[in-house]
């Protein structure tokens, strides 16, 4: 019965330990998402890359070196991880702001896809599963 009783006070210790650790990881994940957003924020969701979509999807065919120079700029401005989810927050502002249609929203997303191969940064790609809205 000894035995059983100390089996059973392991198991339950090495139960608390576990959730212990699984919450110090979810609290610290958190925290650095929260880093994320505030430094995509800080850049006002990324609006100049915002700019360079609208006028990439919105008809004008012109090629502004100007504004893609100024997207990779801000781009360049936060860390590698942030990135793909300042591009994706900027396509989500900008489909806020105005009235898009679907074939244009989606354009979108591939103008964002494309922004950091132009760039030359890394990560060479995005995955902007957000597609799945349309």
């Amino acid at each position: 019965m000894a035995k059983l009783a100390l089996l059973v006070a392991t198991f339950a210790l090495a139960f608390f330990l576990v959730n212990a650790s699984i919450y110090r990881t979810t609290i610290t994940l958190d925290s650095y998402e929260e880093n994320r957003f505030d430094a995509i924020r800080k850049l006002h969701y990324l609006e100049r890359c915002q700019w360079y979509m609208q006028q990439e999807t919105g008809g004008i065919s012109t090629y502004n070196t100007q504004l893609l120079n100024s997207c990779c700029d801000q781009l360049q401005n936060l860390d590698e991880g942030s990135r793909s989810t300042g591009l994706k927050q900027a396509v989500r502002e900008q489909l806020q702001e105005g009235q898009w249609e679907s074939e244009e929203a989606k354009d979108m997303f591939e103008v964002a896809e494309r922004e950091l191969r132009k760039c030359d940064l890394e990560p060479r790609r995005c995955d902007m599963q957000s597609r799945r809205w349309f």
